[in-house]
């Protein structure tokens, strides 16, 4: 299932741009991409054993392609939930995403190892404030990979959906530091890392 946010969250960016073709009273949207990520989770318990902070973070390289050439896209995001169980107290939901600038996250082709180093504006649903967090975090993939294939389509009386997806996967070891420069939000090893190359296709037709 984790590996289902990499691959919706890029088709929801881009149906909200995607460009529309077709006779009136028909919309045409089409969406490819191309390109691999690395993902991680971390998870921590503090020494009082109540509050317990979690950790995600992500990485991608690829192509985006709507109409016409293909437009090159990196980005990561992170999440951090911060929960008090003893109390039952959420004590921090921030979230953020950005796209990279050039070599701040790099992946090779064989899914052997990655890394992601930068800085992402954050905010925090429970004080509705915003901070910046420093990610440094390295992937090394272990054991080998394996190939996910998928088509599907969905037909409904005003739309139909047709959709291909193949991707390699590898699991991997991860390690590394989530900050604000104050507290390190992941001070223990990862409880999940994987990296993978993924090609996916769609095409909406809303009648």
């Amino acid at each position: 299932m984790k590996r289902l946010f990499l691959i919706l969250a890029l088709a929801l960016t881009a149906l909200t741009a995607t460009s529309v073709s077709g006779a009136a009273g028909a919309s045409t949207l089409h969406f490819t991409f191309k390109g691999q990520f690395a993902e991680v989770g971390f998870d921590s318990l503090d020494p009082s054993g109540c509050v317990d902070t979690f950790v995600y973070v992500e990485g991608v390289n690829g192509t985006v392609k709507e109409t016409g050439q293909p437009t090159a896209s990196s980005l990561a995001v992170v999440v951090i939930d911060q929960f008090d169980f003893c109390t039952s107290t959420e004590l921090l939901f921030a979230q953020g995403e950005a796209t990279l600038a050039a070599g701040e996250f790099q992946i090779d082709k064989m899914l052997t190892t990655a890394t992601l180093d930068t800085t992402i504006e954050v905010f925090d649903e429970v004080s509705g404030t915003s901070f910046p967090v420093d990610i440094s975090v390295s992937w090394t993939g272990v054991g080998a990979t394996t190939t996910q294939k998928d088509h599907f389509q969905i037909h409904g009386p005003d739309f139909k959906v047709n959709s291909r997806f193949m991707g390699t996967f590898r699991d991997a070891t991860a390690s590394g530091t989530v900050s604000d420069g104050t507290t390190n939000f992941t001070p223990e090893s990862a409880v999940f890392a994987d990296m993978g190359s993924v090609k996916q296709g769609e095409v909406d037709i809303i009648h």
